[in-house]
Protein backbone atom coordinates (compact mmCIF):
# COMPACT_ATOMS: atom_id res chain seq x y z
CA UNK A 1 0.00 0.00 0.00
CA UNK A 2 2.83 2.43 0.91
CA UNK A 3 4.59 1.73 -2.36
CA UNK A 4 1.39 2.31 -4.32
CA UNK A 5 0.67 5.65 -2.63
CA UNK A 6 4.27 6.81 -3.17
CA UNK A 7 4.06 5.91 -6.87
CA UNK A 8 0.74 7.74 -7.14
CA UNK A 9 2.18 10.92 -5.58
CA UNK A 10 5.24 10.82 -7.86
CA UNK A 11 3.08 10.43 -10.96
CA UNK A 12 0.84 13.30 -9.84
CA UNK A 13 3.78 15.67 -9.25
CA UNK A 14 5.37 14.76 -12.60
CA UNK A 15 2.06 15.43 -14.39
CA UNK A 16 1.71 18.82 -12.68
CA UNK A 17 5.26 19.79 -13.69
CA UNK A 18 4.56 18.90 -17.32
CA UNK A 19 1.26 20.83 -17.38
CA UNK A 20 2.78 23.95 -15.77
CA UNK A 21 5.74 23.98 -18.18
CA UNK A 22 3.67 23.56 -21.40
CA UNK A 23 3.49 26.58 -23.72
CA UNK A 24 0.00 27.98 -24.14
CA UNK A 25 -1.54 28.00 -27.51
CA UNK A 26 6.40 47.64 -47.56
CA UNK A 27 8.72 60.72 -50.62
CA UNK A 28 6.67 63.23 -49.55
CA UNK A 29 5.74 65.86 -52.17
CA UNK A 30 6.34 69.57 -51.63
CA UNK A 31 4.18 72.62 -52.25
CA UNK A 32 6.16 75.61 -53.57
CA UNK A 33 5.03 79.17 -52.90
CA UNK A 34 3.95 79.74 -56.51
CA UNK A 35 1.35 78.41 -58.94
CA UNK A 36 1.66 77.10 -62.48
CA UNK A 37 -0.76 77.54 -65.36
CA UNK A 38 -0.86 73.88 -66.35
CA UNK A 39 -3.84 71.95 -65.07
CA UNK A 40 -1.77 68.89 -64.10
CA UNK A 41 1.89 68.17 -63.50
CA UNK A 42 4.33 65.63 -62.06
CA UNK A 43 8.01 66.24 -61.36
CA UNK A 44 10.37 63.36 -60.57
CA UNK A 45 13.90 63.46 -59.21
CA UNK A 46 15.60 60.90 -61.44
CA UNK A 47 18.58 60.39 -59.14
CA UNK A 48 16.40 59.03 -56.32
CA UNK A 49 13.30 58.11 -58.32
CA UNK A 50 10.99 60.18 -56.14
CA UNK A 51 8.12 62.51 -57.00
CA UNK A 52 8.90 65.96 -55.58
CA UNK A 53 5.99 67.92 -57.03
CA UNK A 54 2.52 67.01 -58.20
CA UNK A 55 -0.57 68.91 -59.26
CA UNK A 56 -3.79 66.98 -60.03
CA UNK A 57 -1.68 63.95 -61.01
CA UNK A 58 -4.69 61.65 -61.58
CA UNK A 59 -6.86 64.13 -63.48
CA UNK A 60 -8.04 62.84 -66.85
CA UNK A 61 -6.29 64.77 -69.64
CA UNK A 62 -5.68 64.42 -73.37
CA UNK A 63 -2.09 63.55 -74.35
CA UNK A 64 -1.99 65.15 -77.82
CA UNK A 65 1.42 64.49 -79.39
CA UNK A 66 2.91 63.13 -76.17
CA UNK A 67 1.26 60.01 -77.58
CA UNK A 68 4.20 59.76 -79.98
CA UNK A 69 6.55 58.76 -77.13
CA UNK A 70 4.70 55.45 -76.83
CA UNK A 71 4.57 55.14 -80.61
CA UNK A 72 8.36 55.44 -80.70
CA UNK A 73 8.84 52.85 -77.95
CA UNK A 74 6.66 50.29 -79.73
CA UNK A 75 8.61 50.86 -82.96
CA UNK A 76 11.95 50.38 -81.20
CA UNK A 77 10.61 47.20 -79.61
CA UNK A 78 9.96 45.75 -83.05
CA UNK A 79 12.67 47.16 -85.32
CA UNK A 80 16.28 46.16 -84.62
CA UNK A 81 18.03 48.13 -87.41
CA UNK A 82 16.39 51.54 -87.69
CA UNK A 83 19.11 52.85 -90.06
CA UNK A 84 18.56 50.24 -92.76
CA UNK A 85 14.90 49.33 -92.31
CA UNK A 86 12.86 51.22 -94.92
CA UNK A 87 9.09 51.78 -94.94
CA UNK A 88 6.82 52.92 -97.74
CA UNK A 89 4.09 55.47 -96.97
CA UNK A 90 0.61 54.01 -97.71
CA UNK A 91 -2.30 56.08 -99.01
CA UNK A 92 -4.43 55.19 -95.97
CA UNK A 93 -2.20 57.30 -93.72
CA UNK A 94 -2.81 60.46 -95.71
CA UNK A 95 -6.51 59.73 -96.09
CA UNK A 96 -6.85 59.59 -92.31
CA UNK A 97 -5.00 62.88 -91.79
CA UNK A 98 -6.60 64.80 -94.67
CA UNK A 99 -8.18 68.05 -93.49
CA UNK A 100 -7.20 67.49 -89.85
CA UNK A 101 -4.61 70.27 -89.71
CA UNK A 102 -2.09 67.74 -88.44
CA UNK A 103 1.57 68.66 -88.02
CA UNK A 104 3.68 67.14 -90.81
CA UNK A 105 7.21 66.91 -92.14
CA UNK A 106 6.19 66.71 -95.83
CA UNK A 107 6.30 63.01 -96.71
CA UNK A 108 4.15 61.79 -99.59
CA UNK A 109 2.24 58.70 -100.60
CA UNK A 110 4.63 56.00 -101.85
CA UNK A 111 7.70 57.69 -100.34
CA UNK A 112 10.24 55.25 -98.94
CA UNK A 113 11.94 56.45 -95.77
CA UNK A 114 14.20 54.87 -93.15
CA UNK A 115 12.75 54.12 -89.72
CA UNK A 116 15.48 56.35 -88.28
CA UNK A 117 14.25 59.38 -90.25
CA UNK A 118 10.66 58.56 -89.42
CA UNK A 119 11.51 58.48 -85.69
CA UNK A 120 13.41 61.78 -85.85
CA UNK A 121 10.58 63.49 -87.71
CA UNK A 122 8.11 61.91 -85.26
CA UNK A 123 9.86 63.21 -82.13
CA UNK A 124 11.35 66.52 -83.34
CA UNK A 125 8.85 67.77 -85.92
CA UNK A 126 5.93 65.86 -84.34
CA UNK A 127 5.04 64.59 -87.82
CA UNK A 128 1.70 62.82 -87.77
CA UNK A 129 2.24 61.13 -91.16
CA UNK A 130 5.45 59.60 -89.76
CA UNK A 131 3.41 58.17 -86.86
CA UNK A 132 0.91 56.67 -89.31
CA UNK A 133 3.60 55.20 -91.59
CA UNK A 134 5.37 53.57 -88.62
CA UNK A 135 2.11 52.23 -87.15
CA UNK A 136 0.93 50.77 -90.48
CA UNK A 137 4.19 48.95 -91.20
CA UNK A 138 5.08 47.77 -87.67
CA UNK A 139 1.46 46.70 -87.24
CA UNK A 140 1.74 44.39 -90.24
CA UNK A 141 -0.45 46.52 -92.46
CA UNK A 142 -2.94 47.22 -89.67
CA UNK A 143 -2.84 50.43 -87.66
CA UNK A 144 -5.25 48.82 -85.17
CA UNK A 145 -2.74 46.07 -84.44
CA UNK A 146 -0.20 48.75 -83.64
CA UNK A 147 -2.65 50.62 -81.38
CA UNK A 148 -3.26 47.37 -79.48
CA UNK A 149 0.49 47.11 -78.99
CA UNK A 150 0.55 50.68 -77.67
CA UNK A 151 -2.11 49.92 -75.07
CA UNK A 152 -0.34 46.73 -74.06
CA UNK A 153 2.86 48.73 -73.65
CA UNK A 154 1.16 51.34 -71.48
CA UNK A 155 -0.30 48.59 -69.31
CA UNK A 156 3.09 46.86 -69.00
CA UNK A 157 4.67 50.16 -67.92
CA UNK A 158 2.08 50.42 -65.14
CA UNK A 159 -0.33 53.00 -66.53
CA UNK A 160 -3.85 52.76 -65.13
CA UNK A 161 -5.48 55.90 -66.55
CA UNK A 162 -4.23 55.88 -70.14
CA UNK A 163 -5.84 54.64 -73.37
CA UNK A 164 -4.86 55.08 -77.03
CA UNK A 165 -6.94 54.92 -80.20
CA UNK A 166 -4.37 56.40 -82.62
CA UNK A 167 -0.58 56.62 -82.89
CA UNK A 168 -0.27 60.38 -83.52
CA UNK A 169 -2.29 62.00 -80.73
CA UNK A 170 -4.95 63.86 -82.71
CA UNK A 171 -7.99 64.46 -80.55
CA UNK A 172 -10.31 61.63 -79.67
CA UNK A 173 -12.38 61.47 -76.50
CA UNK A 174 -11.33 57.86 -76.03
CA UNK A 175 -7.64 58.77 -76.08
CA UNK A 176 -6.66 60.01 -72.64
CA UNK A 177 -4.01 59.94 -69.94
CA UNK A 178 -3.00 61.70 -66.71
CA UNK A 179 0.15 63.36 -65.42
CA UNK A 180 1.15 60.37 -63.30
CA UNK A 181 0.92 57.96 -66.22
CA UNK A 182 2.67 60.29 -68.64
CA UNK A 183 5.53 60.87 -66.20
CA UNK A 184 5.74 57.09 -65.77
CA UNK A 185 5.92 56.67 -69.55
CA UNK A 186 8.68 59.25 -69.98
CA UNK A 187 10.69 57.79 -67.11
CA UNK A 188 10.34 54.31 -68.60
CA UNK A 189 11.64 55.64 -71.89
CA UNK A 190 14.59 57.34 -70.13
CA UNK A 191 15.47 54.15 -68.25
CA UNK A 192 15.08 51.67 -71.11
CA UNK A 193 15.41 53.39 -74.49
CA UNK A 194 18.76 55.20 -74.87
CA UNK A 195 18.19 55.59 -78.61
CA UNK A 196 14.85 57.26 -78.01
CA UNK A 197 16.44 59.61 -75.47
CA UNK A 198 19.14 60.43 -78.02
CA UNK A 199 16.51 61.24 -80.64
CA UNK A 200 14.17 63.14 -78.30
CA UNK A 201 16.94 65.39 -76.97
CA UNK A 202 18.35 66.31 -80.39
CA UNK A 203 17.87 69.99 -81.27
CA UNK A 204 17.87 69.66 -85.08
CA UNK A 205 18.20 66.96 -87.72
CA UNK A 206 18.70 66.66 -91.50
CA UNK A 207 16.24 64.31 -93.23
CA UNK A 208 17.97 61.98 -95.69
CA UNK A 209 17.17 61.84 -99.45
CA UNK A 210 14.32 59.55 -100.53
CA UNK A 211 12.81 58.33 -103.76
CA UNK A 212 10.73 61.52 -103.77
CA UNK A 213 13.03 64.08 -102.12
CA UNK A 214 16.58 65.07 -102.94
CA UNK A 215 19.37 65.81 -100.47
CA UNK A 216 18.73 68.64 -98.03
CA UNK A 217 14.98 68.59 -98.51
CA UNK A 218 14.14 69.04 -94.82
CA UNK A 219 16.21 70.38 -91.95
CA UNK A 220 13.95 69.96 -88.92
CA UNK A 221 14.08 71.48 -85.43
CA UNK A 222 12.69 70.23 -82.16
CA UNK A 223 9.29 71.74 -81.36
CA UNK A 224 10.41 72.36 -77.77
CA UNK A 225 11.78 75.91 -77.92
CA UNK A 226 13.37 75.52 -74.48
CA UNK A 227 16.23 73.46 -75.96
CA UNK A 228 16.93 75.74 -78.92
CA UNK A 229 19.74 78.23 -78.05
CA UNK A 230 18.38 80.67 -80.61
CA UNK A 231 14.91 80.74 -79.09
CA UNK A 232 13.54 83.39 -76.74
CA UNK A 233 12.33 80.54 -74.49
CA UNK A 234 15.71 78.82 -74.33
CA UNK A 235 16.53 77.31 -70.95
CA UNK A 236 20.09 75.98 -70.68
CA UNK A 237 19.27 73.19 -68.19
CA UNK A 238 16.45 71.61 -70.23
CA UNK A 239 16.72 68.67 -72.62
CA UNK A 240 14.10 67.29 -75.05
CA UNK A 241 11.67 65.63 -74.73
CA UNK A 242 8.26 66.09 -76.42
CA UNK A 243 5.59 68.71 -76.97
CA UNK A 244 1.89 68.19 -77.59
CA UNK A 245 -0.73 70.83 -78.38
CA UNK A 246 -4.40 70.61 -79.24
CA UNK A 247 -7.31 72.97 -78.72
CA UNK A 248 -8.90 70.26 -76.57
CA UNK A 249 -5.77 69.42 -74.57
CA UNK A 250 -4.03 72.77 -74.23
CA UNK A 251 -0.26 72.82 -74.30
CA UNK A 252 1.45 69.67 -72.99
CA UNK A 253 5.18 69.37 -72.42
CA UNK A 254 7.59 66.70 -71.21
CA UNK A 255 11.20 67.69 -70.54
CA UNK A 256 14.33 66.55 -68.74
CA UNK A 257 16.34 68.99 -66.65
CA UNK A 258 19.90 68.71 -65.30
CA UNK A 259 22.07 71.06 -63.26
CA UNK A 260 25.04 70.48 -60.93
CA UNK A 261 24.51 66.73 -60.99
CA UNK A 262 20.81 66.96 -60.15
CA UNK A 263 18.48 65.39 -62.69
CA UNK A 264 14.73 65.80 -63.04
CA UNK A 265 11.86 64.83 -65.28
CA UNK A 266 8.84 67.09 -65.63
CA UNK A 267 5.50 66.57 -67.34
CA UNK A 268 2.88 69.32 -67.52
CA UNK A 269 -0.54 68.99 -69.12
CA UNK A 270 -3.22 71.50 -70.03
CA UNK A 271 -1.49 74.87 -70.10
CA UNK A 272 -3.70 77.41 -71.93
CA UNK A 273 -3.04 78.25 -75.56
CA UNK A 274 -4.43 81.79 -75.28
CA UNK A 275 -4.92 84.24 -72.44
CA UNK A 276 -8.08 86.08 -71.40
CA UNK A 277 -7.43 88.63 -74.19
CA UNK A 278 -7.29 85.91 -76.83
CA UNK A 279 -3.52 86.34 -77.27
CA UNK A 280 -1.39 83.28 -77.93
CA UNK A 281 0.70 82.37 -74.88
CA UNK A 282 3.39 79.82 -74.11
CA UNK A 283 3.02 79.57 -70.37
CA UNK A 284 4.01 75.89 -70.37
CA UNK A 285 7.61 77.00 -70.89
CA UNK A 286 7.32 79.32 -67.91
CA UNK A 287 5.87 76.45 -65.84
CA UNK A 288 8.88 74.26 -66.61
CA UNK A 289 11.39 77.05 -66.04
CA UNK A 290 9.95 78.07 -62.66
CA UNK A 291 9.68 74.47 -61.44
CA UNK A 292 13.22 73.63 -62.47
CA UNK A 293 14.60 76.80 -60.87
CA UNK A 294 12.74 75.97 -57.67
CA UNK A 295 14.04 72.38 -57.64
CA UNK A 296 17.65 73.30 -58.43
CA UNK A 297 17.72 76.07 -55.83
CA UNK A 298 15.72 74.61 -52.95
CA UNK A 299 15.74 70.82 -53.14
CA UNK A 300 18.65 68.91 -51.66
CA UNK A 301 19.52 65.37 -50.67
CA UNK A 302 19.46 65.43 -46.89
CA UNK A 303 19.82 62.91 -44.05
CA UNK A 304 16.62 62.98 -42.02
CA UNK A 305 17.46 60.12 -39.62
CA UNK A 306 20.99 58.94 -38.76
CA UNK A 307 21.79 55.28 -38.14
CA UNK A 308 22.27 54.19 -34.50
CA UNK A 309 20.23 57.09 -33.16
CA UNK A 310 18.94 56.26 -29.66
CA UNK A 311 15.13 56.41 -29.83
CA UNK A 312 13.96 54.64 -26.67
CA UNK A 313 14.40 51.61 -24.45
CA UNK A 314 12.59 48.45 -23.33
CA UNK A 315 12.73 46.82 -19.90
CA UNK A 316 14.21 43.30 -19.97
CA UNK A 317 13.06 40.48 -17.68
CA UNK A 318 15.68 38.03 -16.36
CA UNK A 319 18.54 40.04 -17.86
CA UNK A 320 21.94 38.93 -16.53
CA UNK A 321 24.02 41.93 -17.58
CA UNK A 322 21.23 44.56 -17.77
CA UNK A 323 17.57 45.03 -16.91
CA UNK A 324 16.87 47.13 -20.06
CA UNK A 325 17.95 47.41 -23.68
CA UNK A 326 18.30 50.61 -25.68
CA UNK A 327 16.54 50.93 -29.03
CA UNK A 328 18.43 52.59 -31.89
CA UNK A 329 17.65 53.18 -35.56
CA UNK A 330 18.74 50.21 -37.63
CA UNK A 331 19.59 52.31 -40.69
CA UNK A 332 19.85 55.92 -41.69
CA UNK A 333 17.29 57.62 -43.92
CA UNK A 334 18.01 60.31 -46.46
CA UNK A 335 15.73 61.85 -49.06
CA UNK A 336 15.14 64.81 -51.32
CA UNK A 337 14.22 67.66 -48.99
CA UNK A 338 13.05 71.26 -49.32
CA UNK A 339 15.52 73.60 -47.63
CA UNK A 340 12.78 76.08 -46.65
CA UNK A 341 11.08 73.57 -44.33
CA UNK A 342 11.40 74.34 -40.62
CA UNK A 343 12.83 71.11 -39.17
CA UNK A 344 11.36 71.97 -35.76
CA UNK A 345 7.96 71.10 -37.25
CA UNK A 346 9.02 67.50 -37.80
CA UNK A 347 7.52 65.05 -35.32
CA UNK A 348 9.09 61.74 -34.32
CA UNK A 349 7.48 58.70 -32.76
CA UNK A 350 8.56 55.26 -31.58
CA UNK A 351 6.14 52.46 -32.37
CA UNK A 352 7.03 49.33 -30.42
CA UNK A 353 6.22 45.94 -31.90
CA UNK A 354 3.72 44.55 -29.41
CA UNK A 355 4.08 41.05 -30.87
CA UNK A 356 7.68 40.95 -29.62
CA UNK A 357 6.87 42.18 -26.08
CA UNK A 358 5.20 40.77 -22.99
CA UNK A 359 1.81 42.09 -21.91
CA UNK A 360 3.49 44.49 -19.49
CA UNK A 361 5.64 45.99 -22.26
CA UNK A 362 8.81 44.17 -21.25
CA UNK A 363 10.84 41.68 -23.24
CA UNK A 364 12.21 38.43 -21.88
CA UNK A 365 15.96 37.75 -22.09
CA UNK A 366 17.96 36.74 -24.00
CA UNK A 367 17.87 39.72 -26.41
CA UNK A 368 20.18 39.75 -29.42
CA UNK A 369 21.70 43.00 -30.71
CA UNK A 370 19.96 44.03 -33.93
CA UNK A 371 16.61 42.44 -33.04
CA UNK A 372 13.83 44.55 -34.53
CA UNK A 373 11.57 45.69 -31.68
CA UNK A 374 9.61 48.43 -33.44
CA UNK A 375 9.74 51.36 -35.82
CA UNK A 376 10.85 54.97 -35.60
CA UNK A 377 8.82 57.41 -37.70
CA UNK A 378 9.16 61.04 -38.78
CA UNK A 379 6.04 62.97 -39.81
CA UNK A 380 5.51 66.41 -41.28
CA UNK A 381 2.03 67.95 -41.14
CA UNK A 382 0.62 64.47 -40.40
CA UNK A 383 2.27 63.02 -43.51
CA UNK A 384 4.75 60.25 -42.80
CA UNK A 385 8.17 61.19 -44.15
CA UNK A 386 9.97 57.99 -43.24
CA UNK A 387 9.84 54.82 -41.17
CA UNK A 388 12.98 52.97 -40.07
CA UNK A 389 13.45 49.89 -37.92
CA UNK A 390 14.13 50.37 -34.21
CA UNK A 391 16.53 47.62 -33.10
CA UNK A 392 18.18 46.42 -29.88
CA UNK A 393 21.52 48.18 -29.47
CA UNK A 394 23.26 45.36 -27.53
CA UNK A 395 22.95 41.79 -26.33
CA UNK A 396 21.25 41.05 -23.02
CA UNK A 397 21.99 37.55 -21.74
CA UNK A 398 19.62 35.39 -19.71
CA UNK A 399 20.11 35.00 -15.95
CA UNK A 400 19.22 31.36 -15.30
CA UNK A 401 19.02 32.00 -11.56
CA UNK A 402 16.39 34.71 -12.00
CA UNK A 403 14.57 32.65 -14.61
CA UNK A 404 14.42 29.50 -12.46
CA UNK A 405 13.45 31.49 -9.35
CA UNK A 406 10.59 33.07 -11.27
CA UNK A 407 9.53 29.67 -12.61
CA UNK A 408 9.61 28.17 -9.12
CA UNK A 409 7.64 31.11 -7.68
CA UNK A 410 5.04 30.84 -10.39
CA UNK A 411 4.86 27.08 -9.96
CA UNK A 412 4.40 27.25 -6.16
CA UNK A 413 1.67 29.89 -6.42
CA UNK A 414 -0.08 28.30 -9.39
CA UNK A 415 -3.48 26.75 -9.16
CA UNK A 416 -2.10 23.48 -10.45
CA UNK A 417 0.48 23.34 -7.69
CA UNK A 418 -2.07 24.24 -5.00
CA UNK A 419 -4.44 21.64 -6.35
CA UNK A 420 -1.65 19.08 -6.48
CA UNK A 421 -0.51 19.99 -2.98
CA UNK A 422 -4.08 19.66 -1.74
CA UNK A 423 -4.42 16.25 -3.35
CA UNK A 424 -1.04 15.23 -1.98
CA UNK A 425 -2.05 16.39 1.51
CA UNK A 426 -5.26 14.42 1.30
CA UNK A 427 -3.34 11.36 0.16
CA UNK A 428 -0.82 11.80 2.96
CA UNK A 429 -3.60 12.15 5.53
CA UNK A 430 -5.28 9.11 4.07
CA UNK A 431 -1.98 7.32 4.21
CA UNK A 432 -1.45 8.34 7.84
CA UNK A 433 -4.98 7.27 8.74
CA UNK A 434 -4.46 4.06 6.85
CA UNK A 435 -1.19 3.39 8.62
CA UNK A 436 -2.72 4.33 11.97
CA UNK A 437 -5.69 2.07 11.27
CA UNK A 438 -3.40 -0.72 10.26
CA UNK A 439 -1.25 -0.29 13.37
CA UNK A 440 -4.37 -0.21 15.55
CA UNK A 441 -5.58 -3.41 14.02
CA UNK A 442 -2.19 -4.95 14.51
CA UNK A 443 -2.19 -3.89 18.15
CA UNK A 444 -5.69 -5.34 18.68
CA UNK A 445 -4.66 -8.55 16.99
CA UNK A 446 -1.53 -8.74 19.11
CA UNK A 447 -3.54 -8.02 22.24
CA UNK A 448 -6.02 -10.80 21.38
CA UNK A 449 -3.15 -13.18 20.76
CA UNK A 450 -1.74 -12.44 24.19
CA UNK A 451 -5.14 -13.13 25.83
CA UNK A 452 -5.46 -16.45 24.01
CA UNK A 453 -1.97 -17.42 25.13
CA UNK A 454 -2.77 -16.53 28.75
CA UNK A 455 -5.89 -18.66 28.72
CA UNK A 456 -4.00 -21.62 27.33
CA UNK A 457 -1.34 -21.32 29.99
CA UNK A 458 -4.03 -21.45 32.65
Amino acid sequence: MKRRITALLSALMFTLLIICDMPHAEAITFSPDFTITSEAAVMINLDKNVVVYAKSPEKKMYPASLTKIVTAMVVLDNVEDIDNTMYEAPLSVFDELYGMGASAVGLMKGEITSVKDLLYSLMLKSACESAGILAYNVGGGSQQNFINMMNEKAKAIGCTGTHFVNPHGLFDRDQFTNANDMARIVKYAVDNYPKLVEIATTVDYEMQPTNMHSEGWAHIYHTNAMINPESYDYYPYAKGFKTGTLDESGRNLATLGSKDGNNYLLVTLGSPITNEKGETVYNHYDDHRILYDWAFEHLEYKQIVPADKMVGEVQVKFGDNSDYVRLVTGTDYSCIWLDTIDDSKLRDNLIKDETKLNEDGTITAPVEAGTVLGYYTITFHDEEVCRVEAVAQSDVTLSMAQYNMDKAKKFITSGWFLAGAGIALVLIILYILLVASTNKKKKKKKHRSKKVSSRRSL
